[in-house]
């Protein structure tokens, strides 16, 4: 059985929905991406909740909640202030952020054993599942954040850290992509489990549980997924592999965000991807920071030009692309036959002039 030439991912089949330039731009030129604080303090959160999922780190867990927040803990600390100046995010309030989230996290029923201990538990279950046959062809990839597997009811509970600003709303609640990929995983991994359910806790929200065990607007449970459900999901992930294998530069001009309608759903989606440039405002006024300076607005990474660096082999393959900040990482790791190549990336065609017929030097 010849291997797929890509893996499917429920953040690459969104990305490839989304906007099909971004998806060009990120998985086929394999440009250096301009991580946002939110993306970058989600980074290091995961990292500490994963470490914190082993039973031989508990003695840290217990402290953590002790003294509510990581920064207590020494080797976390250490750990957290690294990242986070590797990524840019350690001022404060990043790190106060960093901090609260994370406890957020550790104080929900971190080991899924508020009703009863699970068979199993893992953190960070990996999976890179190959299905073809005479009805499906294709081949999924990605990490679960916590998986609890319960003999009573053959039932497996799929959780998942969101570092989001806003709980999932319009689309992504009802056919959400990743509760869909990691269900079919968990078939795959553990069919004896045929009662899966997947569940979203947004780090940044109430998680808490009041009187009546209900918890707050920050956790999100998904409806089980039928084993119908899967069987049609996985002709759907069938048609993607098909299209991703094949994805070129026609296709990269087939699907601009921006052209596209505003999502009506109130989610993110359509020009909302595109962002704007300038300043956040509010009332006609700039939005300022804790230090008094105006908040900057979102903006595609990929709408404006830039110049980059990009390792390529001997046939031409870009390996690995970076910034002029993080160049040396390239360096670390070039072999002899080699090059770094300065390269120009021309903007977004949907936003930049149309003279700009040769995208890439």
């Amino acid at each position: 059985m010849n291997r797929h030439s890509s893996a499917l991912s429920a953040s690459r089949i969104d990305t490839l929905n989304g906007c099909s330039w971004i998806y060009w731009c990120k998985y086929k030129l394999r440009l250096p991406d301009t991580s946002n604080d939110g993306a970058s303090r989600g980074t290091i959160c995961h990292l500490v909740l994963e470490l914190l999922g082993s039973k031989k780190h508990k003695a840290k867990y217990d402290l953590v909640l002790r003294e509510n927040s990581i920064f207590a803990c020494p080797p976390l600390k250490r750990l957290a202030l690294y990242h986070a100046k590797r990524l840019s995010v350690d001022d404060d309030e990043n790190l106060d952020l960093i901090d609260s989230m994370t406890v957020n996290g550790l104080r929900y029923d971190f080991f899924g054993a508020d009703d009863h201990a699970p068979a199993k538990s893992v953190s960070e279950e990996a999976f890179d599942i190959e299905v073809s046959n005479d009805k499906y062809s294709y081949r999924i990839r990605g990490f679960i954040d916590k998986l609890f597997l319960y003999k009573e009811n053959s039932y497996a509970l799929i959780r998942d850290f969101k570092s989001s600003k806003q709980v999932f709303k319009g689309k992504k609640v009802t056919d959400n992509m990743q509760d869909l990929m990691y269900s079919l995983a968990v078939s795959h991994l553990y069919p004896e489990y045929n009662n899966r359910q997947s569940e979203f806790l947004f780090l940044k929200f109430d998680l808490s549980k009041d009187m009546f065990n209900t918890p707050g607007n920050g956790v999100l449970r998904m409806e089980p997924i039928s084993g119908e459900e899967l069987s049609g999901f996985q002709y759907e992930l069938t048609e993607y592999q098909t299209k991703i294998d094949n994805f070129d530069e026609d296709d990269a001009h087939s699907h601009f965000a921006g052209g596209q309608g505003y999502p009506s759903d109130g989610s993110f989606g359509g020009p909302l991807m595109c962002g704007k440039d300038g300043y956040k405002i509010s009332r006609g006024k700039p939005v300022l920071d804790g230090n008094g300076e105006p908040i900057k607005a979102y903006i595609c990474a990929f709408r404006k030009p830039f110049a980059y660096y990009a390792l390529i082999n001997k046939d031409g393959k870009v390996l690995k692309t970076s910034f002029e900040k993080d160049k040396e990482d390239l360096i670390k790791i070039q072999e002899p036959d080699q090059e770094i190549k300065l390269m120009e990336y021309h903007g977004c065609p949907y936003w930049t002039p149309s003279e700009h017929l040769d995208l890439f030097d």
